[in-house]
């Protein structure tokens, strides 16, 4: 028995089907996922007004959801003791004061993952504890929040608690595209020529060639089509960190710039890499030089090295 009820899928099955098909504002949700890539692919699936808020609270940092969603379009804070941009302290405490300040006004959508690695760290009650007084907390907005959970990660009873202040949701919709996918269909036509997808040339060793990609013009540029961008240097191998951290700030003259200065990086390693691959026979020295030019360091070395002998 469970709390009066059968200790049995029968019981589990109906209390999870209480809110299917469509959201009410307040509430908060639970989401079946058993890993990150599911979890997001089924946010299509929650209906939502493009100029509401959303935000994705995640065990992996913005640089790993990039390739997943459309990360222009939602605020990501990333689990974590490290002390980064947009990180968040795995702490029960620290994540209730974020929602808390978040709900205060406004509306929109949380999507929170973790739980299972929230309760590893905190154990199950207190995890419990915390989603029914957000529960609650919620109840009182114009905010919903949607709750990843791994069914196998938690024992009946456990579900049957979580289900309990967090119904299932599973919208009759079917989305035909995903998130990411979507940011491809609708991307700018300045763009257009070079896919986030682009097929490369690869070197001797296996790494894919440098290619300069057309320089993206002040005029409509966006958050949105620099994500793009960073994602066709990553698959070329580049360092992008530095400018992904411009991704939280909403001053695009100060993105552009800092884009420009990552472009110009990029150019010049790209010409490093064509004089090397032509001039430089030591495949140890071709090895080293290849590392430093994608991670974007000593290129006024490298610059002196070949270009001023």
């Amino acid at each position: 028995m469970i709390d009066g009820h059968l200790h049995d899928e029968t019981y589990l099955s109906s209390s999870a089907r209480r809110f299917r098909g469509s959201r009410v504002v307040g509430r908060i949700y639970s989401i079946h996922a058993e890993n990150t890539d599911a979890f997001v692919q089924k946010f299509d699936s929650v209906e939502s007004p493009s100029e509401k808020n959303q935000i994705f609270v995640s065990r992996y940092p913005q640089s790993r959801l990039m390739d997943l969603l459309d990360i222009s379009e939602i605020q990501c804070y990333w689990l974590t003791n490290n002390q980064d941009n947009g990180a968040m302290e795995p702490s029960l405490e620290k994540l209730n004061h974020f929602i808390d300040a978040t709900i205060e006004s406004g509306d929109g959508i949380i999507f929170i993952e973790g739980i299972e690695w929230l309760t590893s760290l905190h154990g199950f009650d207190s995890v419990h504890s915390m989603i029914r007084l957000l529960s609650e907390k919620i109840s009182m907005s114009k905010w919903c929040v949607y709750l990843s959970i791994s069914p196998t990660s938690f024992d009946m009873r456990e579900c049957a608690r979580i289900y309990r202040e967090a119904p299932l949701f599973e919208s009759n919709q079917h989305p035909s595209i995903s998130t990411a996918q979507q940011s491809v269909v609708d991307e700018n036509p300045v763009v257009v020529e070079h896919s986030a997808n682009l097929e490369m040339d690869l070197n001797d060793d296996g790494t894919p060639k440098l290619v300069l990609l057309t320089r993206l013009p002040k005029k409509g540029f966006s958050k949105q089509i620099l994500q793009r961008r960073i994602l066709q240097w990553r698959r070329m191998g580049l360092d992008t960190s530095d400018i992904e951290s411009s991704l939280y700030s909403e001053d695009i003259d100060g993105i552009y710039s800092d884009y420009t200065a990552i472009e110009e990086k990029i150019r010049r390693a790209t010409e490093l890499e064509r004089y090397i691959i032509e001039h430089v026979n030591d495949s140890q020295e071709r090895t080293v030089a290849f590392f430093r030019i994608r991670q974007l360091t000593g290129l006024d070395e490298l610059e002196k090295q070949y270009f001023l002998e």
